[in-house]
């Protein structure tokens, strides 16, 4: 009869420690690997794939003194004869240049683009000592700072005038700018143009309880209701911040923007941030860095049509069906007060306060078939 020997229980306990430490450290390379493939590997070949290869073409990362301080621009575009679009992100302080391969690539067939990263944002927060530039954060520095760029763009690609497409809170300072230097702009292009920064508050209020109403979740609506409406009147701090941030969230969640989920993943797979750049929109402070400029929106004598209403431009308005971040309604009045020698508004289907995210392909399509032919037919 064979005999049988039994492992002393201790060995068994030994196996057991070993297998898990063995799984563990794998999990571990595991996630190295997949944080590699995602900021290292993906983003190469991204660049390897979308990059300009003709003659004419222009791909140019450039930092310039800009009010004082250096700022990062970004130039791409297959032929720098092509239009030029200058673009002023939103936020205040949430730049769009480490998400451009979302949507641009296509767009660089038609237009030449430069991405500037605003005072004390993305690639530019990390060029200067920001506490420093937090003193001199003001909206007039700010559209000052703009018309400088501008200026340097023109030089830059011997452009007489080129065209400005704000996004957001973007869209403030494209207001003033065009405004008061008309002379150097062929078109503006607000996308989710902002108007009252207040009325939108309440309107876009309104609007989610409506919707979590309507879709009769309990858990929906008890969680808009508790947020309550917009604290108007108060003093524009902390508690105004945190109220936009929870709003914004639910708002994501009804498709009225895009979600933050895909926002990250396609700031950590940018090919145009490096690892430390991309850390801005995890580790900073946004609303403390731009407090000023927020603040600016939220006073109760801000009104975009303080700006006038007379623009001396083209016009082309570029709003998503379901923002109500930047209230869609307040857009449209605002458009159908203005007068300009052209103008035209575009709803995107099925998108909300980022319809370049959203709706992706109609949004491309509205700017290279509706509206460059409109302006190079001026």
């Amino acid at each position: 009869m064979e005999e049988i020997i039994l492992s002393p229980p201790q060995d068994k306990k030994r196996k057991v420690i070993k297998r898990m430490v063995i799984g563990f450290f794998s999990l571990i390379m595991l996630l190295v690997l997949l944080f590699m493939s995602v900021t290292i590997i993906y983003p190469v070949i991204l660049r390897s794939i979308h990059r300009i290869d003709t003659p004419n073409g222009i791909d140019s990362m450039e930092v310039v003194e800009i009010g004082g301080i250096q700022q990062a621009l970004y130039f791409r575009g297959q032929n720098v004869e092509n239009p030029v679009i200058l673009v002023l992100h939103g936020g205040f302080g949430m730049p769009d240049m480490a998400m451009l391969h979302n949507y641009q690539f296509e767009l660089e067939d038609y237009f030449t683009l430069v991405r500037w990263d605003q005072r004390n944002a993305g690639r530019t927060f990390f060029l200067n000592n920001p506490k420093e530039v937090l003193e001199t954060l003001t909206f007039e520095r700010a559209v000052n700072d703009a018309y400088e760029v501008t200026q340097y763009i023109r030089e830059r690609l011997n452009a007489d005038q080129i065209i400005v497409l704000a996004h957001s809170a973007g869209s403030t300072l494209a207001t003033a700018l065009v405004q008061q230097y008309p002379q150097y702009f062929s078109a503006y292009i607000p996308v989710g143009q902002v108007v009252n920064r207040s009325e939108n508050e309440q309107l876009g209020f309104e609007a989610l309880l409506e919707t979590a109403r309507a879709g009769g979740s309990r858990r929906s609506i008890t969680a808009v209701e508790e947020l309550g409406p917009p604290p108007l009147g108060q003093d524009f701090g902390e508690g105004w911040w945190n109220y936009i941030r929870e709003i914004q969230t639910l708002m994501a969640r009804y498709g009225y923007s895009t979600s933050p989920s895909l926002l990250a993943w396609l700031t950590m797979t940018s090919p145009y941030y490096t690892l430390r750049e991309k850390m801005y929109f995890i580790t900073v402070d946004v609303s403390h860095y731009h407090f000023p400029l927020h603040y600016h929106l939220f006073r109760e004598d801000f009104d975009i049509r303080n700006f006038g209403t007379d623009f001396q431009i083209p016009v082309f308005f570029i709003t998503g069906e379901l923002d109500r971040v930047t209230s869609y309604q307040l857009a449209r009045g605002f458009y159908e007060e203005i007068s300009a020698p052209y103008k035209a508004f575009f709803s995107i289907p099925n998108a909300g306060h980022m319809p370049m995210h959203e709706n992706t392909v109609e949004y491309i399509r509205v700017l290279i078939e509706e509206i460059r032919p409109l302006i190079e037919a001026r």
